[in-house]
């Protein structure tokens, strides 16, 4: 995706795995927590929202802009074995997103009683 002529750049993101959860650590530098949405769309995890300009004094003149401004998109994929209505979040003070993806516990072995049919 495209902004203003400028790449839309990839969120370095880590995730981390027990046997109840996922964990996702996102570090959205410059991204006001307003303008976070998260959403879940074909078993991704969608992350959007504005990284904007910090206030610098009018007489500053920029002599190097590298960091990306705009709009900012990521999608993670998560598996389907998940509780998708208990998926919730935190933001740090330092400005990580934390985003907890409870698993569904699979068993390993289930007993089922087979019914007998008298017809």
């Amino acid at each position: 995706m495209k902004e203003n002529n400028q790449e839309m750049p990839i969120i370095p993101y880590d995730i981390y795995e027990s046997p109840q959860e996922l964990v996702v650590f996102l570090p959205l530098w410059g991204v006001k927590k307003e303008s976070v949405c998260l959403s879940i769309k074909d078993y991704k995890l969608v992350i959007s929202g504005e990284r904007v300009q910090p206030i610098i004094k009018d007489n500053l003149v920029p002599l190097k802009e590298s960091c990306y401004r705009g709009p900012i998109h990521q999608e993670i994929d998560l598996p389907p074995q998940v509780y998708f209505d208990k998926i919730h979040s935190k933001l740090s003070t330092d400005n990580t997103l934390q985003v907890i993806v409870p698993k569904a516990l699979i068993p390993e072995k289930i007993a089922l009683e087979v019914e007998y049919d008298s017809n």
